[in-house]
């Protein structure tokens, strides 16, 4: 699927309602976080995060964290593709990547405590990403289906 055949491969109604997102609006951030990745912000029944990945003009990857799972892609993910599409999007790739560089190792450890105290949803995702041991919770299904 790429930026410009997706509407051939999404199910049409998803692609009526992703466009009249697009067209109204519903897409308020969209900005370049790293080489060919895309983090953005769409408003629908709440804010909705969309990350995707592109590979030329190819869609590699793209997740969105509304509860849709009637289908492989949502409405907000395509309202992105669309906004993806005539590039309109903020570069913060750059800015990103030479705070990270210029970091010092102690304010890192720092901040992402401060998020792993903080954020449940960061702290899994650590926790996934770091640890060997770990298994997920039961209620972690339960909890994201009925509160995302």
């Amino acid at each position: 699927m790429t930026l410009d055949n997706f509407e051939q491969t999404v199910e049409p109604k998803i692609v009526e309602r992703g466009f009249g997102y697009f067209q109204s609006g519903e897409v308020v951030r969209l900005e370049k976080v790293g080489e060919n990745e895309f983090s953005a912000l769409v408003v629908g029944t709440q804010k909705y995060d969309v990350f995707v990945k592109l590979n030329g003009r190819g869609i590699v990857e793209y997740e969105c964290t509304c509860p849709y799972d009637y289908g492989d892609t949502c409405k907000h993910a395509v309202a992105v593709f669309y906004k993806l599409r005539k590039n309109d999007f903020t570069d913060s790739a750059e800015k990103l990547g030479g705070l990270l560089d210029n970091m010092h190792n102690d304010a890192l450890r720092r901040f992402v405590n401060g998020l792993l105290k903080k954020d449940r949803k960061f702290r899994q995702e650590f926790l996934r990403t770091f640890d060997e041991d770990f298994e997920e919770d039961e209620d972690d299904e339960f909890f994201d289906e009925d509160y995302y």
